[in-house]
């Protein structure tokens, strides 16, 4: 790997606002369960709650998405701005208001609606970035996002245990605060790098697919996401969900912080040396592999009996979510046309979206009414169903050229 782009200037400020969005990530999701519990909820209303958020989420950020490309005078930074002010106002009513009540959940409801979108903005500044032949190295930036939720996971964790669940917006906040900065520094970065396009090449560049277009030129890779909602049913099952897995094995909110944070640990060497994988093997290979080790990894988060076996099946974390993630970028712009390049990826993290709401409605009803083990283990039927559609769906051929 060529250092100097991996270490460069945009890369890092790239690496900021990863950071910053899977701290605010951290809080708002990997927390919800501790927050909300302990405001009062029970586990049916935490998936309401969540999936509320998510829908909101996966509702604005393609509009978000379409306006900023129909409107490129208007800048990413304008618009990550406006979101993250929205979120200090949403933070600061439930640290006042930390209480059961429909302020309460409706502000957890927007917080998570105005978070989500940060990310499909930030994915669309990655693709912007990389046209404009800046020396960003996506891996590198995104593992930071996991390095990131490590150490405010763990934070998390030690604090909410000794001080309750109240300071959990001021952390949020604090976060704000980082990716306000990156932000910053970011859009400095693509306006340099912009500038030095020249204007034929710019004025070249073809006109984004409709939603209905891209379906129909994009079939294979559309049967794939849908595959994938299925994957993060049962991955965010678990996620949005940890604390209850936790407290089935004997466990409390600090091992729920250590565990969250080994999880992502776990997932950065993967993300950081993602160009280093063996060539043998295709991206799409790869992506296949990742598709079976959800379903694993989930199996054995349902069957782990203990704290210490609980950690371990975290492993799986890295060649499923991990590989997936950080290779999906590059997929995306192998199958789909370069036109609707970020339009496919965008829709990569929808599918995400659309997974953890499902999940969040799911989870929430059955940790209620059945428990843990029957719901994770319906989460490893999800997964299983998923793997078959999205990787039956990688041996269509792909419509790009």
């Amino acid at each position: 790997m060529d250092m100097k782009k991996k270490i460069s200037a945009v890369t890092f400020h790239y690496m900021i606002i990863t950071g910053g969005f899977w701290m605010a990530f951290c809080v708002v999701t990997a927390y919800a369960a501790v927050f909300l519990h302990g405001a009062g909820y029970d586990d049916q209303e935490v998936g309401i709650i969540l999936a509320l958020g998510n829908v909101g989420g996966a509702v604005l950020s393609p509009v978000l998405g379409a306006w900023i490309y129909r409107n490129r005078k208007i800048r990413h930074a304008q618009l990550v701005y406006a979101l993250l002010g929205l979120q200090v106002v949403l933070l600061i009513m439930l640290r006042l208001n930390p209480q059961k009540s429909l302020l309460c959940s409706a502000c957890y409801v927007l917080y998570l609606a105005f978070m989500m979108p940060v990310n499909a903005l930030n994915l669309d500044l990655c693709v912007r970035l990389e046209r404009a032949k800046a020396p960003l190295n996506f891996g590198v930036a995104r593992s930071m996002g996991s390095f990131s939720f490590v150490i405010l996971s763990t934070l998390l964790g030690i604090l909410t245990e000794q001080f309750g669940y109240r300071m959990l917006p001021l952390a949020g906040l604090a976060v704000i605060v980082l990716q306000g900065i990156g932000n910053r520094l970011i859009d400095t970065d693509l306006r340099n790098a912009e500038s030095s396009i020249p204007v034929s090449e710019a004025a070249a560049t073809e006109r984004s697919s409709s939603l209905a277009a891209f379906v129909r030129e994009n079939k294979a890779f559309c049967l794939m996401l849908f595959g994938t909602i299925l994957i993060y049913i049962a991955h965010n099952t678990d996620g949005n969900f940890l604390i209850n897995l936790v407290e089935n094995v004997g466990g409390g909110p600090a091992i729920m912080g250590y565990l969250a944070a080994f999880t992502a640990i776990v997932e950065v060497p993967v993300m950081m040396f993602s160009d280093r994988l063996p060539k043998k093997w295709s991206r799409v290979q790869y992506i296949r592999l990742a598709f079976v080790f959800f379903v694993l990894k989930t199996l054995a988060y349902a069957l782990a009996p203990n704290i210490p076996l609980l950690f371990a099946s975290r492993m799986l974390q890295a060649p499923s979510y991990a590989l997936y993630t950080v290779l999906i970028v590059g997929y995306a712009d192998e199958v789909v046309a370069r036109k609707d390049s970020a339009k496919a990826q965008s829709l990569a993290f929808s599918m995400t979206t659309i997974g953890s709401v499902l999940a969040s409605l799911i989870g929430g009803s059955m940790f209620k009414t059945v428990g843990v083990r029957p719901t994770m283990l319906t989460a490893t039927a999800f997964a299983a169903a998923g793997a078959v559609i999205a990787i039956w769906a990688t041996y269509w051929k792909s419509s790009k050229k």
